[in-house]
C-alpha cells in the first residue's frame, strides 16, 4: 500500500488517500472489468461502473472501473486517478453502469471548494470505514473530518470529481471503444 497525504493541517486532521500497489490495482480493476462488463453483475453495478473513454493525448481507448456517487442528485466519480485529466475540458465517453452501457458527458469539477463539499457530504454519509472502501481515504485520528481539512485535501492529495451527464447523442466513432 501506498499512501498520499493531504494537508489537513489546517483542521488537525491528515487525509490520507491509500493505494493498493501497482499490481494489486491491475488485478483488482481486470476483476472488476470481467464482472461488469457481464450481463448480469449483480450488486456491486450499484456503486461501480466503468467509465469508457479516449486518451485526450494518446487517441488510445481506456476503459476503467470506478465508484459511482450521487451529489446533490446528480452522478460524479470520485479519484484522485490520473485518468482524471482526461476531462479537464469535458469529454464524451460512455459509462457501464447497472448493467447498460450509456453515452455520456465526463467533465473534470475544477471547483477546489465543489470538490470539498462533495467529498465531505460522501464521507458523512458513508461514515469513516465505507469511505475508506469507496473513496479511498483514510483521516489519521479516525473523526470527521471538517469541510477545512477536505479544501486542503482536495489541493493537497489530490482528491477530485468527475460529473457525469446523460447524453442522448451516440458516442460512437473513431475515438470511442466498443
Amino acid at each position: 500500500m501506498t499512501a498520499c497525504t493531504g494537508a489537513g493541517a489546517a483542521a488537525g486532521l491528515s487525509i490520507t488517500r491509500v493505494l493498493p500497489s501497482a499490481e494489486e490495482r491491475a488485478a483488482a480493476n481486470a476483476r472488476m472489468i470481467a464482472v461488469l462488463s457481464g450481463p448480469d453483475p449483480g450488486p456491486v453495478a450499484e456503486h461501480l461502473a466503468l467509465l469508457h473513454f479516449t486518451g485526450r493525448r494518446s487517441g488510445r481507448a481506456h476503459t476503467v472501473p470506478a465508484g459511482v456517487h450521487r451529489i446533490g442528485g446528480a452522478l460524479f466519480i470520485a479519484t484522485g486517478s490520473l485518468w482524471r485529466h482526461n476531462f479537464t475540458d469535458g469529454a464524451a465517453g460512455e459509462i457501464t453502469w447497472r448493467g447498460s452501457r450509456l453515452p455520456v458527458r465526463f467533465a473534470l469539477v475544477t471547483d477546489a471548494e465543489q470538490t470539498a463539499r462533495g467529498y465531505h457530504d460522501l464521507y458523512e454519509r458513508y461514515g469513516a470505514e465505507a469511505a475508506q472502501r469507496r473513496l479511498g481515504i483514510t483521516v489519521a485520528d479516525g473523526t470527521t473530518p471538517t469541510l477545512a481539512a477536505f479544501r486542503a485535501a482536495a489541493t493537497g492529495i489530490p482528491l477530485a470529481l468527475v460529473s457525469v451527464t446523460p447524453t442522448t447523442e451516440s458516442v460512437m466513432n473513431e475515438r470511442t471503444s466498443r
